[in-house]
């Protein structure tokens, strides 16, 4: 969306009320309410530094909901493309809600632990934060230190079958914090006027003609 737009507060409102809202010059559709502050606590509790400025706006304006822009990364020698379509929420029909990724993470951080021998803390260094199901995830930096605020992309690799595909797991940085990576997000082509049958846009295009909104919780 080009920058230059400006809608009103009604028209902010009315966006709100059918699943719509703009973050950092970015549409979010399927857009949940805030997140209330126990539940951002809950969040806060689990890892090992502050939540990122950046994360708690986010979060104070919506829990999480869908974005449908391109967003590409070098990654082991080739430019890949990351499947950010989810900002995870507790209570969403994805693969995992927000939750359920924080569990996850959890459990890798734990076994990894003992793997090497090493005393695991019990908190997060990187909070998941979206992507798309067990391909794609993007993840907040939570550990104090220089990189803290980071947004961080993982991508799964691919089996060897897939030519000119990433065949092994590989992570790069987005960008240095989230206003940053969600002015990374982009369309490629217009999709008002789109040159083949899938692109981006085209999701939101079909959100907004039908008014379909998710019914997941954000309760705690």
């Amino acid at each position: 969306m080009h920058d230059d737009i400006r809608f009103t507060p009604d028209e902010l409102s009315t966006l709100r009320e059918h699943g719509v809202v703009l973050f950092a010059s970015r549409v979010i559709f399927d857009a949940q309410p805030p997140m209330p502050q126990a539940q951002i606590a809950a969040v806060q509790a689990l890892c090992a530094g502050p939540l990122p400025g950046g994360l708690l706006a986010l979060w104070e304006t919506t829990a999480g909901g869908r974005l449908d822009y391109d967003l590409s990364l070098e990654m082991s020698g080739n430019r890949e493309g990351i499947s950010w379509t989810e900002l995870f929420w507790n209570g969403s029909d994805g693969y995992h809600d927000l939750q359920g990724w924080i569990d996850h993470e959890q459990e890798l951080a734990e076994e990894a632990a003992k793997e090497n021998g090493t005393p695991w803390s019990g908190k997060l260094t990187h909070l998941p934060i979206g992507g798309f199901e067990y391909t794609d995830r993007v993840y907040a930096v939570v550990e104090p230190g220089a990189e803290h605020g980071q947004i961080v992309a993982w991508k799964k690799g691919l089996p060897p079958a897939w030519t000119h595909a990433l065949h092994e797991d590989s992570v790069n940085t987005i960008a240095p914090d989230l206003m940053a990576a969600f002015a990374a997000l982009r369309l490629d082509e217009d999709p008002l006027a789109p040159a083949g049958d899938y692109f981006s846009g085209q999701t939101l295009l079909e959100y907004l003609a039908t008014g379909t909104k998710s019914t997941g919780s954000t309760s705690t």
